[in-house]
């Protein structure tokens, strides 16, 4: 049975139980009550008298103890916690995303290309680079890059399609024979895409001509500007002078002041804001429904805007305490997709979460209320197979003592 605590897409129409697509359709109830009573889209919860570093303490305890001691209660216990501060458990099936898909979309995410130290460089592409005479006379045109898979990856992203040209360009310059495409790996297409963009002396390449976190954090600041700007300073000790200069700062697509003249030393204890994607990035092949790319890892509906200490780091750490297992699967070379992985995310709908009291909703929230409990349903039935599948796994996993929290979390 699932847990109705656990956020997977679980439609369990035992008495009692509620489904994700019952709490999803609460939430937005919730939220429309909410706006209907204020017209802020900031909600600021002062009922809690905690500061973010004692929730902080009161979720790692939780976590630790699940972590120490894993059972129903331990694992109900963590999520209602996390809940509390507005934050959602998640628990799913571990769905494998390839290293390269996960590092194009990082790449893509923050616009520009590391130049790669050149033993990572396939052998093919150190040989032509360390002798010249050993180069194939090539153009430009004789390289037809369908036929390299990492390519195939690369060009999902539009941006990088967009290189194509000077990546040819960059594999006729070091005389890459064109049979040999298929051998260069991702490393290589960095070293190539860094070497057509680079600015001299630097060793990161800015292929795009804005990444989509400058681009999200731009359409952020001028849809919450407000919001955002109420909720840094209900912070304690949150200086306006900081925050003005933040804002100033977001509107040309940085959340990091340290990166710009506008940064004073007695900023350090500051909130830094972070652009957090609700759906992992090691998860982006959780995209790849309805012939969607990897790619809509980076979209911005799948961005949350955070305070970065304690609560965006305190997010990823804990999902390191809890992913312990997992981990070890992978480094004992076990079945890793039968293996189960938490997540820790902000409610859908959530558009900016700044500490663990105060949050700022999508204004586009409420017009998914309009979207039938039904047609979130039929989302998950479209494989007649899947539950039947799903129970089998879950009934081996109890068997042998390993079963984690609930099944196949479906992101709709």
């Amino acid at each position: 049975m699932a847990r109705p605590y656990l956020h997977d897409v679980n439609f369990d129409s035992s008495p009692g139980m509620h489904s994700s697509a019952d709490k999803r359709l609460e939430l937005l109830e919730q939220i429309k009550a909410l706006k209907e009573a204020n017209t802020s889209l900031i909600n600021t919860n002062r009922q809690v008298l905690k500061s973010d570093s004692e929730v902080y303490q009161e979720i790692l305890t939780a976590a630790q103890q699940f972590v120490q001691s894993p059972a129903d209660e331990t694992e109900k216990a963590l999520a209602d916690t996390l809940e509390k501060y507005n934050l959602l458990l998640y628990s799913y099936r571990y769905t494998p995303t390839s290293k390269d898909k996960r590092d194009v979309a990082r790449m893509a995410f923050n616009g520009y290309v590391d130049r790669p130290e050149e033993y990572l460089l396939s052998p093919i592409l150190r040989d032509m680079k360390n002798n010249p005479l050993k180069r194939a006379k090539t153009k430009p045109d004789d390289y037809d890059l369908s036929h390299s898979t990492v390519w195939n990856v690369f060009k999902q992203i539009p941006e990088f399609a967009a290189t194509e040209e000077k990546v040819k360009k960059g594999l006729s310059l070091y005389g890459i024979p064109p049979e040999k495409l298929a051998e260069l790996q991702l490393k290589d297409f960095c070293f190539i895409l860094n070497n057509q963009y680079r600015s001299l002396g630097k060793d990161s390449a800015k292929v795009f001509s804005e990444s989509y976190k400058a681009r999200h954090t731009k359409r952020f600041i001028s849809e919450y500007e407000d919001e955002f700007r109420q909720g840094l300073m209900s912070m304690k000790g949150v200086q306006k002078e900081y925050v003005d200069a933040l804002v100033s700062a977001m509107k040309n697509g940085i959340t990091d002041l340290t990166k710009t003249p506008l940064w004073k030393d007695e900023w350090r204890n500051q909130p830094v804001i972070d652009v957090h994607h609700i759906v992992n990035i090691k998860d982006s092949s959780l995209k790849e429904t309805d012939n969607k790319s990897f790619a809509h890892i980076n979209d911005y509906e799948n961005m949350c805007f955070i305070v970065r200490h304690p609560q965006h780091d305190a997010m990823h750490a804990l999902e390191q305490d809890l992913n312990q297992k997992h981990r070890e699967d992978i480094f004992y070379n076990r079945d890793i997709e039968q293996s189960f992985i938490y997540r820790i995310q902000p409610p859908e709908g959530v558009k900016c979460m700044i500490g663990f009291h105060t949050f700022i909703y999508d204004r586009d929230v409420l017009g998914l209320e309009q979207k039938p409990k039904q047609q979130l349903i039929d989302q998950k039935r479209k494989d007649p197979n899947y539950y039947k599948n799903q129970h089998g796994r879950r009934e081996a996993l109890r068997k042998e003592e390993k079963y984690r929290g609930s099944y196949g979390r479906n992101y709709i």
